[in-house]
Protein backbone atom coordinates (compact mmCIF):
# COMPACT_ATOMS: atom_id res chain seq x y z
CA UNK A 1 0.00 0.00 0.00
CA UNK A 2 2.70 2.52 0.68
CA UNK A 3 4.68 1.83 -2.57
CA UNK A 4 1.49 2.44 -4.25
CA UNK A 5 0.87 5.54 -2.32
CA UNK A 6 4.43 6.87 -3.26
CA UNK A 7 4.59 5.85 -6.46
CA UNK A 8 1.50 7.88 -6.87
CA UNK A 9 3.21 11.01 -5.53
CA UNK A 10 5.84 10.33 -8.05
CA UNK A 11 3.32 10.09 -10.95
CA UNK A 12 1.90 13.46 -9.65
CA UNK A 13 5.09 15.20 -9.56
CA UNK A 14 6.03 13.87 -13.19
CA UNK A 15 2.68 15.57 -14.12
CA UNK A 16 3.19 18.53 -12.47
CA UNK A 17 6.58 18.98 -13.77
CA UNK A 18 5.18 17.48 -17.46
CA UNK A 19 2.37 20.40 -17.37
CA UNK A 20 5.31 22.87 -16.60
CA UNK A 21 7.31 21.97 -18.90
CA UNK A 22 4.93 22.23 -21.43
CA UNK A 23 3.76 25.97 -20.15
CA UNK A 24 7.54 26.78 -20.66
CA UNK A 25 7.09 25.51 -23.92
CA UNK A 26 4.48 27.65 -25.33
CA UNK A 27 5.90 30.86 -27.66
CA UNK A 28 9.57 29.21 -28.04
CA UNK A 29 11.50 29.47 -31.10
CA UNK A 30 13.62 26.27 -32.45
CA UNK A 31 16.28 28.33 -30.95
CA UNK A 32 15.59 27.08 -27.04
CA UNK A 33 15.23 23.40 -28.16
CA UNK A 34 18.49 23.24 -25.83
CA UNK A 35 16.99 24.92 -22.97
CA UNK A 36 14.26 22.68 -23.24
CA UNK A 37 16.48 19.71 -23.23
CA UNK A 38 17.93 20.94 -20.18
CA UNK A 39 14.41 21.39 -18.45
CA UNK A 40 13.65 18.19 -19.02
CA UNK A 41 16.77 16.63 -17.68
CA UNK A 42 15.97 18.56 -14.57
CA UNK A 43 12.79 17.27 -14.10
CA UNK A 44 13.46 13.53 -14.53
CA UNK A 45 16.41 14.25 -12.07
CA UNK A 46 13.56 16.03 -9.24
CA UNK A 47 12.08 12.75 -9.83
CA UNK A 48 14.88 10.49 -9.87
CA UNK A 49 16.07 12.45 -6.14
CA UNK A 50 12.45 11.64 -4.28
CA UNK A 51 12.44 8.00 -5.77
CA UNK A 52 15.78 7.58 -4.33
CA UNK A 53 15.51 9.89 -1.45
CA UNK A 54 11.97 7.04 -0.65
CA UNK A 55 14.08 4.17 -1.10
CA UNK A 56 17.67 4.47 0.87
CA UNK A 57 17.12 7.87 3.30
CA UNK A 58 17.83 6.18 7.16
CA UNK A 59 14.28 7.86 8.40
CA UNK A 60 10.59 7.31 6.87
CA UNK A 61 10.15 10.06 4.05
CA UNK A 62 7.11 12.76 4.11
CA UNK A 63 6.96 13.08 0.06
CA UNK A 64 4.41 15.77 0.04
CA UNK A 65 6.69 17.83 2.18
CA UNK A 66 9.82 17.11 -0.40
CA UNK A 67 6.96 18.13 -2.71
CA UNK A 68 6.47 21.27 -1.22
CA UNK A 69 10.35 21.88 -1.20
CA UNK A 70 10.80 21.19 -4.45
CA UNK A 71 8.21 24.09 -4.79
CA UNK A 72 9.51 26.34 -2.47
CA UNK A 73 13.24 25.65 -3.63
CA UNK A 74 11.83 26.77 -7.42
CA UNK A 75 10.90 30.35 -6.12
CA UNK A 76 13.85 30.31 -4.05
CA UNK A 77 15.93 30.37 -6.99
CA UNK A 78 14.70 33.82 -7.99
CA UNK A 79 16.81 34.99 -5.07
CA UNK A 80 13.59 37.36 -3.89
CA UNK A 81 12.66 37.08 -0.55
CA UNK A 82 9.21 38.55 -1.18
CA UNK A 83 8.47 35.17 -3.64
CA UNK A 84 7.53 32.72 -2.23
CA UNK A 85 5.32 29.85 -1.79
CA UNK A 86 1.92 29.44 0.62
CA UNK A 87 1.04 25.83 1.67
CA UNK A 88 -2.98 26.14 2.30
CA UNK A 89 -2.25 26.66 6.48
CA UNK A 90 0.00 29.60 5.66
CA UNK A 91 -2.66 31.23 3.33
CA UNK A 92 -5.32 30.87 5.47
CA UNK A 93 -3.61 32.67 8.30
CA UNK A 94 -2.83 35.43 6.26
CA UNK A 95 -6.32 36.01 4.76
CA UNK A 96 -7.31 36.23 8.28
CA UNK A 97 -4.62 38.49 9.28
CA UNK A 98 -4.48 40.88 6.57
CA UNK A 99 -6.73 40.83 3.97
CA UNK A 100 -10.13 40.28 6.33
CA UNK A 101 -8.50 41.34 9.57
CA UNK A 102 -10.62 38.90 11.77
CA UNK A 103 -10.47 35.47 12.32
CA UNK A 104 -12.65 32.97 15.09
CA UNK A 105 -10.78 32.96 18.25
CA UNK A 106 -10.97 34.10 21.78
CA UNK A 107 -9.56 37.15 22.39
CA UNK A 108 -5.94 37.07 23.40
CA UNK A 109 -2.15 38.55 22.70
CA UNK A 110 0.41 36.07 23.12
CA UNK A 111 3.85 35.32 23.16
CA UNK A 112 6.62 32.85 24.22
CA UNK A 113 8.66 32.80 26.69
CA UNK A 114 11.29 29.88 26.74
CA UNK A 115 9.11 27.10 25.52
CA UNK A 116 5.76 28.55 27.34
CA UNK A 117 2.89 30.21 26.07
CA UNK A 118 1.72 33.29 28.05
CA UNK A 119 -0.81 35.65 27.57
CA UNK A 120 0.26 39.45 27.18
CA UNK A 121 -2.83 40.66 27.13
CA UNK A 122 -6.70 39.68 26.98
CA UNK A 123 -8.78 41.82 24.85
CA UNK A 124 -11.96 43.74 25.78
CA UNK A 125 -15.15 41.99 25.93
CA UNK A 126 -14.37 38.79 24.32
CA UNK A 127 -14.63 35.52 25.08
CA UNK A 128 -11.20 35.06 26.40
CA UNK A 129 -12.05 38.24 28.75
CA UNK A 130 -15.89 36.71 29.89
CA UNK A 131 -13.94 33.61 30.55
CA UNK A 132 -11.38 35.30 32.98
CA UNK A 133 -8.37 34.25 31.67
CA UNK A 134 -5.53 36.82 32.32
CA UNK A 135 -2.72 38.42 31.71
CA UNK A 136 0.41 36.51 33.08
CA UNK A 137 -1.32 33.23 32.45
CA UNK A 138 0.89 30.03 30.91
CA UNK A 139 -0.89 28.01 28.38
CA UNK A 140 0.17 24.52 28.57
CA UNK A 141 -2.55 22.64 26.46
CA UNK A 142 -4.95 23.42 23.79
CA UNK A 143 -8.04 20.77 23.36
CA UNK A 144 -5.33 18.34 25.21
CA UNK A 145 -2.81 18.66 22.84
CA UNK A 146 0.66 19.89 24.95
CA UNK A 147 1.21 23.80 23.78
CA UNK A 148 4.45 24.42 24.65
CA UNK A 149 6.90 25.38 21.63
CA UNK A 150 10.58 24.39 21.04
CA UNK A 151 12.62 21.96 18.56
CA UNK A 152 11.34 19.04 20.98
CA UNK A 153 7.84 19.16 20.65
CA UNK A 154 8.45 20.65 16.78
CA UNK A 155 5.58 23.35 17.66
CA UNK A 156 5.83 26.84 16.65
CA UNK A 157 3.57 29.70 18.20
CA UNK A 158 2.26 29.91 14.97
CA UNK A 159 0.87 26.27 15.62
CA UNK A 160 -0.71 27.18 18.93
CA UNK A 161 -2.45 30.30 17.06
CA UNK A 162 -3.51 27.97 14.61
CA UNK A 163 -5.09 25.97 17.75
CA UNK A 164 -6.63 28.14 19.41
CA UNK A 165 -8.44 29.94 16.60
CA UNK A 166 -11.15 27.74 14.56
CA UNK A 167 -14.61 28.45 13.48
CA UNK A 168 -16.75 30.92 15.91
CA UNK A 169 -19.31 29.57 17.71
CA UNK A 170 -17.15 26.60 18.47
CA UNK A 171 -15.93 25.71 22.13
CA UNK A 172 -11.98 25.23 22.53
CA UNK A 173 -10.34 24.06 26.06
CA UNK A 174 -7.46 25.94 27.14
CA UNK A 175 -5.46 24.59 30.39
CA UNK A 176 -3.83 27.19 32.47
CA UNK A 177 -1.08 27.60 34.98
CA UNK A 178 -1.90 30.80 37.34
CA UNK A 179 0.78 32.11 39.43
CA UNK A 180 -0.31 31.99 42.99
CA UNK A 181 -2.47 28.56 42.11
CA UNK A 182 -1.02 25.26 43.02
CA UNK A 183 -2.04 23.07 39.95
CA UNK A 184 -3.20 24.19 36.37
CA UNK A 185 -6.78 23.96 35.67
CA UNK A 186 -9.04 23.82 32.38
CA UNK A 187 -11.44 26.51 31.27
CA UNK A 188 -13.50 25.89 27.78
CA UNK A 189 -14.24 29.23 25.90
CA UNK A 190 -16.52 29.41 23.14
CA UNK A 191 -14.92 31.11 20.35
CA UNK A 192 -15.85 34.12 18.44
CA UNK A 193 -15.30 36.80 16.25
CA UNK A 194 -12.10 38.62 16.76
CA UNK A 195 -10.85 41.59 14.22
CA UNK A 196 -7.47 42.20 14.36
CA UNK A 197 -6.62 46.11 15.35
CA UNK A 198 -3.95 47.72 12.80
CA UNK A 199 -4.79 51.45 14.03
CA UNK A 200 -4.65 52.76 17.59
CA UNK A 201 -4.67 56.38 18.80
CA UNK A 202 -4.70 58.89 21.35
CA UNK A 203 -5.08 62.43 22.17
CA UNK A 204 -1.43 64.14 23.31
CA UNK A 205 -0.99 68.20 24.79
CA UNK A 206 -2.23 70.88 23.16
CA UNK A 207 -3.91 69.42 20.28
CA UNK A 208 -1.58 66.98 19.20
CA UNK A 209 -3.34 64.13 18.21
CA UNK A 210 -1.32 60.70 17.72
CA UNK A 211 -2.01 57.71 15.55
CA UNK A 212 0.23 54.40 15.20
CA UNK A 213 -0.95 52.00 12.15
CA UNK A 214 1.13 48.99 13.13
CA UNK A 215 0.02 47.57 9.54
CA UNK A 216 -1.87 48.00 6.50
CA UNK A 217 -5.36 45.44 6.61
CA UNK A 218 -8.56 44.95 5.02
CA UNK A 219 -9.96 47.19 8.16
CA UNK A 220 -6.91 49.83 8.41
CA UNK A 221 -8.93 52.60 6.56
CA UNK A 222 -11.99 52.12 8.54
CA UNK A 223 -10.25 52.50 11.85
CA UNK A 224 -7.52 55.65 10.20
CA UNK A 225 -11.13 57.17 9.58
CA UNK A 226 -12.67 56.59 12.98
CA UNK A 227 -9.65 58.01 14.94
CA UNK A 228 -9.21 61.13 13.14
CA UNK A 229 -12.76 61.71 13.07
CA UNK A 230 -12.55 61.52 17.18
CA UNK A 231 -9.58 63.86 17.37
CA UNK A 232 -10.70 65.95 15.53
CA UNK A 233 -14.00 66.12 17.08
CA UNK A 234 -11.61 66.62 20.24
CA UNK A 235 -10.01 69.64 18.62
CA UNK A 236 -6.81 68.34 16.46
CA UNK A 237 -4.59 70.74 15.62
CA UNK A 238 -1.40 68.68 14.77
CA UNK A 239 -0.91 65.15 13.91
CA UNK A 240 1.92 62.73 14.44
CA UNK A 241 1.53 59.30 12.23
CA UNK A 242 3.69 56.64 13.49
CA UNK A 243 5.12 54.45 10.94
CA UNK A 244 8.40 52.94 12.86
CA UNK A 245 7.61 49.04 12.83
CA UNK A 246 5.34 49.14 10.29
CA UNK A 247 6.92 46.74 7.36
CA UNK A 248 3.39 47.14 5.12
CA UNK A 249 0.66 45.40 3.95
CA UNK A 250 -1.97 46.02 1.33
CA UNK A 251 -0.74 48.56 -0.89
CA UNK A 252 -4.62 49.72 -1.54
CA UNK A 253 -4.74 50.36 2.11
CA UNK A 254 -1.43 52.26 2.20
CA UNK A 255 -3.00 53.93 -0.98
CA UNK A 256 -5.85 54.86 1.09
CA UNK A 257 -4.03 56.12 4.10
CA UNK A 258 -2.11 58.87 1.62
CA UNK A 259 -4.95 59.53 -0.17
CA UNK A 260 -6.58 61.06 3.32
CA UNK A 261 -4.27 63.78 3.35
CA UNK A 262 -3.75 64.48 -0.23
CA UNK A 263 -5.93 66.42 -2.22
CA UNK A 264 -4.54 66.08 -5.39
CA UNK A 265 -1.29 64.82 -7.15
CA UNK A 266 0.35 61.19 -7.43
CA UNK A 267 0.51 59.14 -4.44
CA UNK A 268 2.46 55.99 -5.68
CA UNK A 269 3.31 54.40 -8.80
CA UNK A 270 4.28 51.09 -10.30
CA UNK A 271 6.17 49.64 -12.84
CA UNK A 272 6.82 46.08 -13.71
CA UNK A 273 7.62 43.41 -16.81
CA UNK A 274 3.39 43.43 -17.91
CA UNK A 275 1.43 45.75 -19.21
CA UNK A 276 -1.23 45.21 -16.45
CA UNK A 277 1.04 45.93 -13.49
CA UNK A 278 1.89 49.37 -14.99
CA UNK A 279 -0.11 51.99 -12.58
CA UNK A 280 -0.53 55.92 -11.68
CA UNK A 281 -2.22 56.02 -8.51
CA UNK A 282 -3.83 59.35 -7.52
CA UNK A 283 -4.97 61.43 -5.07
CA UNK A 284 -8.26 62.26 -5.20
CA UNK A 285 -9.79 65.64 -4.02
CA UNK A 286 -11.31 65.05 -0.50
CA UNK A 287 -9.22 64.58 2.26
CA UNK A 288 -9.79 63.23 5.84
CA UNK A 289 -6.70 65.12 7.87
CA UNK A 290 -7.70 69.19 7.05
CA UNK A 291 -5.07 71.19 5.37
CA UNK A 292 -4.47 73.41 7.97
CA UNK A 293 -3.28 70.38 10.55
CA UNK A 294 0.53 69.86 10.47
CA UNK A 295 1.64 66.55 10.23
CA UNK A 296 4.81 64.91 11.42
CA UNK A 297 5.30 61.24 10.26
CA UNK A 298 7.80 58.70 12.49
CA UNK A 299 9.77 56.74 10.94
CA UNK A 300 12.94 53.92 11.23
CA UNK A 301 14.69 51.36 9.94
CA UNK A 302 11.89 48.86 9.63
CA UNK A 303 9.57 51.09 8.00
CA UNK A 304 8.90 49.50 4.54
CA UNK A 305 7.03 48.62 1.42
CA UNK A 306 3.21 50.18 2.23
CA UNK A 307 4.66 52.26 4.89
CA UNK A 308 6.73 53.96 2.56
CA UNK A 309 4.97 54.40 0.00
CA UNK A 310 2.36 56.70 2.56
CA UNK A 311 5.60 58.53 3.79
CA UNK A 312 6.69 59.05 0.37
CA UNK A 313 3.29 60.22 -0.71
CA UNK A 314 3.17 62.67 2.25
CA UNK A 315 6.92 64.20 2.06
CA UNK A 316 7.16 64.56 -1.92
CA UNK A 317 3.56 66.10 -1.51
CA UNK A 318 5.20 68.48 1.26
CA UNK A 319 1.82 67.68 3.33
CA UNK A 320 4.26 66.97 6.03
CA UNK A 321 7.71 66.20 7.20
CA UNK A 322 9.57 62.68 7.83
CA UNK A 323 11.33 62.61 11.27
CA UNK A 324 13.25 59.36 13.00
CA UNK A 325 15.92 57.07 10.73
CA UNK A 326 15.86 56.36 6.91
CA UNK A 327 13.19 54.08 6.26
CA UNK A 328 14.17 49.99 4.77
CA UNK A 329 13.76 50.79 1.51
CA UNK A 330 11.13 47.78 -0.13
CA UNK A 331 10.02 49.52 -3.41
CA UNK A 332 8.90 46.37 -4.91
CA UNK A 333 5.26 45.03 -5.24
CA UNK A 334 3.68 41.43 -4.65
CA UNK A 335 0.32 39.83 -5.58
CA UNK A 336 -0.86 36.67 -4.35
CA UNK A 337 -1.93 34.14 -7.17
CA UNK A 338 -3.96 31.32 -5.45
CA UNK A 339 -3.29 27.40 -6.41
CA UNK A 340 -5.61 25.11 -6.72
CA UNK A 341 -4.48 23.20 -3.55
CA UNK A 342 -5.82 26.48 -1.45
CA UNK A 343 -1.69 27.77 -1.36
CA UNK A 344 -0.80 30.52 -3.19
CA UNK A 345 2.46 31.92 -4.79
CA UNK A 346 3.13 35.49 -3.52
CA UNK A 347 5.64 37.04 -6.52
CA UNK A 348 7.28 40.59 -7.14
CA UNK A 349 5.02 42.28 -9.98
CA UNK A 350 6.23 45.24 -10.24
CA UNK A 351 8.77 47.73 -8.78
CA UNK A 352 6.54 51.15 -6.90
CA UNK A 353 8.00 54.84 -7.87
CA UNK A 354 7.46 58.04 -5.08
CA UNK A 355 5.46 60.83 -6.37
CA UNK A 356 8.99 62.05 -7.40
CA UNK A 357 9.78 58.94 -9.58
CA UNK A 358 12.67 57.38 -6.97
CA UNK A 359 12.32 53.76 -6.26
CA UNK A 360 13.91 53.80 -3.21
CA UNK A 361 14.32 49.44 -3.20
CA UNK A 362 17.35 49.06 -1.51
CA UNK A 363 17.88 53.26 -0.51
CA UNK A 364 15.00 53.67 1.25
CA UNK A 365 13.64 57.48 2.55
CA UNK A 366 15.72 60.02 4.45
CA UNK A 367 13.37 61.75 6.87
CA UNK A 368 13.58 65.80 6.90
CA UNK A 369 14.48 65.50 10.17
CA UNK A 370 16.57 63.03 11.45
CA UNK A 371 16.31 61.91 15.00
CA UNK A 372 18.11 58.43 16.47
CA UNK A 373 16.70 56.42 19.33
CA UNK A 374 19.36 55.73 21.48
CA UNK A 375 20.52 52.11 21.51
CA UNK A 376 22.40 50.04 23.66
CA UNK A 377 26.20 49.69 22.80
CA UNK A 378 27.27 45.77 22.02
CA UNK A 379 28.52 45.54 25.79
CA UNK A 380 25.04 46.74 27.28
CA UNK A 381 23.56 44.93 24.93
CA UNK A 382 25.11 41.70 26.02
CA UNK A 383 24.73 42.37 29.62
CA UNK A 384 20.88 43.01 28.84
CA UNK A 385 20.46 39.33 27.48
CA UNK A 386 22.94 37.56 30.64
CA UNK A 387 19.71 39.76 32.22
CA UNK A 388 17.01 38.31 30.83
CA UNK A 389 18.40 34.80 30.49
CA UNK A 390 19.16 34.60 34.19
CA UNK A 391 14.76 35.16 34.83
CA UNK A 392 16.07 37.45 37.80
CA UNK A 393 14.08 40.41 36.97
CA UNK A 394 10.91 37.83 36.18
CA UNK A 395 11.22 36.54 39.21
CA UNK A 396 11.33 39.88 40.91
CA UNK A 397 8.29 41.25 39.06
CA UNK A 398 5.84 38.09 39.20
CA UNK A 399 6.36 37.73 43.01
CA UNK A 400 5.74 41.06 43.50
CA UNK A 401 2.63 41.03 41.60
CA UNK A 402 1.76 37.66 43.92
CA UNK A 403 2.52 39.53 47.09
CA UNK A 404 0.03 41.82 45.91
CA UNK A 405 -2.76 40.24 44.70
CA UNK A 406 -2.66 37.65 47.22
CA UNK A 407 -3.09 40.67 49.59
CA UNK A 408 -5.75 42.52 47.71
CA UNK A 409 -7.23 40.62 45.53
CA UNK A 410 -6.49 42.62 42.80
CA UNK A 411 -4.15 42.82 39.95
CA UNK A 412 -1.86 45.87 40.33
CA UNK A 413 -1.57 48.25 37.44
CA UNK A 414 0.31 50.96 38.91
CA UNK A 415 4.21 50.09 38.40
CA UNK A 416 5.52 53.13 40.48
CA UNK A 417 4.85 50.83 44.27
CA UNK A 418 7.44 48.44 42.25
CA UNK A 419 9.63 51.23 40.98
CA UNK A 420 10.27 51.84 44.47
CA UNK A 421 11.89 48.48 44.90
CA UNK A 422 14.25 48.69 42.39
CA UNK A 423 16.86 49.26 44.26
CA UNK A 424 16.70 45.92 46.01
CA UNK A 425 16.46 44.01 42.51
CA UNK A 426 19.74 46.00 41.82
CA UNK A 427 21.48 44.58 44.86
CA UNK A 428 20.47 41.46 43.50
CA UNK A 429 21.55 41.66 40.28
CA UNK A 430 25.28 43.03 41.58
CA UNK A 431 25.40 39.37 43.57
CA UNK A 432 24.96 37.94 40.42
CA UNK A 433 27.41 39.70 38.91
CA UNK A 434 25.34 41.78 36.41
CA UNK A 435 25.68 45.21 36.13
CA UNK A 436 23.90 47.35 34.08
CA UNK A 437 22.75 51.62 34.30
CA UNK A 438 19.62 51.78 36.76
CA UNK A 439 17.75 53.04 34.08
CA UNK A 440 18.19 49.96 31.60
CA UNK A 441 16.94 47.67 34.42
CA UNK A 442 14.04 50.09 35.40
CA UNK A 443 12.71 49.49 31.75
CA UNK A 444 13.35 45.45 31.71
CA UNK A 445 11.47 45.91 35.01
CA UNK A 446 8.63 47.73 33.72
CA UNK A 447 8.39 45.84 30.70
CA UNK A 448 7.65 42.81 32.43
CA UNK A 449 5.28 44.32 34.89
CA UNK A 450 3.59 44.91 31.82
CA UNK A 451 3.34 41.71 30.28
CA UNK A 452 2.29 39.94 32.93
CA UNK A 453 -0.43 42.25 34.40
CA UNK A 454 -1.64 43.58 30.63
CA UNK A 455 -1.01 46.75 29.98
CA UNK A 456 -0.38 48.16 26.36
CA UNK A 457 1.30 51.55 26.08
CA UNK A 458 0.11 53.75 23.19
CA UNK A 459 3.10 55.99 23.92
CA UNK A 460 5.67 56.12 26.16
CA UNK A 461 7.16 59.99 26.54
CA UNK A 462 9.64 58.99 29.05
CA UNK A 463 11.56 56.40 26.36
CA UNK A 464 10.68 57.44 23.32
CA UNK A 465 13.11 60.55 21.99
CA UNK A 466 11.81 60.24 18.35
CA UNK A 467 8.08 61.32 19.86
CA UNK A 468 9.28 63.73 22.22
CA UNK A 469 10.95 65.58 19.49
CA UNK A 470 7.96 65.38 17.14
CA UNK A 471 5.89 67.56 19.82
CA UNK A 472 8.75 69.85 20.10
CA UNK A 473 9.20 70.36 16.47
CA UNK A 474 5.11 71.01 16.28
CA UNK A 475 5.30 73.43 18.91
CA UNK A 476 8.38 75.04 18.01
CA UNK A 477 6.97 75.53 13.71
CA UNK A 478 10.02 74.00 12.91
CA UNK A 479 7.82 72.37 9.82
CA UNK A 480 7.70 74.57 7.77
CA UNK A 481 11.46 75.34 7.94
CA UNK A 482 12.30 71.48 7.46
CA UNK A 483 9.59 71.12 4.32
CA UNK A 484 11.98 74.32 2.74
CA UNK A 485 15.36 72.65 3.47
CA UNK A 486 17.21 70.54 0.59
CA UNK A 487 19.22 68.76 3.36
CA UNK A 488 17.43 67.19 6.23
CA UNK A 489 18.29 68.55 9.59
CA UNK A 490 19.52 66.79 12.46
CA UNK A 491 18.35 66.96 15.81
Amino acid sequence: MRDRRVLLHVLILAVFVGALFVALKVGETDDGRGDRRTILELQRTLIEVIRMTRDYYYKEVDEKKMMEGAIRGALAALNDPYTFYQSPEDRKREQENLFRAQFGGVGIRIYEDKGYIKIAMVLPDTPAMRAGLQAGDIILKVDGKSAIVGPETGLTINDVVDMLRGEPNTPVTVTIQRRGRAEPFDVTIIRDVIKIESVRYKMLEDGIGYVWITSFTGRTEEEFAKAIEDLKKRGLKALILDLRWNTGGLLSAAKAIADAFLSEGVIVSTKGRREEFNNVFLADENVLVPPEVDVVVLVNEVTASGAEIVAGAIKDNKRGVLLGTKTFGKGVVQERFALRSGGAISLTISRYYTPSGVCIDGTGITPNIIVEQPKLDDVQAAMREKLRESGIVEDFVISYIESVEKRTGKTPKDFKPLEKKLPELMRKLKERGIELDEEIVKLEMRRVFDLNVGISRIVDLETDVQLRKAIEVIKSGMIARALSSEEPIKL
